[in-house]
């Protein structure tokens, strides 16, 4: 029971529901997401940070780069746990692996400086 009151505390956002459509696409890093939603990352990585204590959301290493990603296997779970609330079966989609980096549409986006930040160069990632 405490699993599905995380999982609908965690979609009860606009902005985590919005996240988790992004991220159904391909995984995507902070920047990114904070780009094509209009958000500060500050705002990103705390909705992110919910969305991966309710265990939908995990993240990965890629070159300098974090990029999240739908938790697959917590979300076929979850949805058979949901199935019993519910009484059906819905088979999740399955994400699919990114790039090394973000894809080139968004590769921009991920590099995308932000006030403060620093290049590998000026001695900060």
């Amino acid at each position: 029971m405490q699993d599905h009151i995380k999982v609908f505390k965690a979609l009860s956002s606009k902005p985590r529901l919005k996240i988790v459509r992004l991220l159904k696409e391909h995984p995507q890093c902070v920047n990114a997401i904070a780009k094509r939603l209009g958000m500060t990352q500050s705002a990103v990585s705390q909705h992110l940070r919910i969305l991966k204590e309710a265990g939908l959301v995990r993240g990965k290493k890629r070159g300098n780069w974090m990029h999240y990603e739908i938790s697959s296997e917590n979300l076929e779970r979850y949805g058979r746990s949901m199935a019993e609330v519910f009484g059906v079966w819905i088979k999740p989609n399955t994400t699919t692996e990114g790039s090394v980096n973000c894809p080139p549409g968004l590769l921009r986006e991920c590099r995308g400086k932000t006030p403060g930040s620093k290049t590998k160069k000026e001695g900060k990632v």
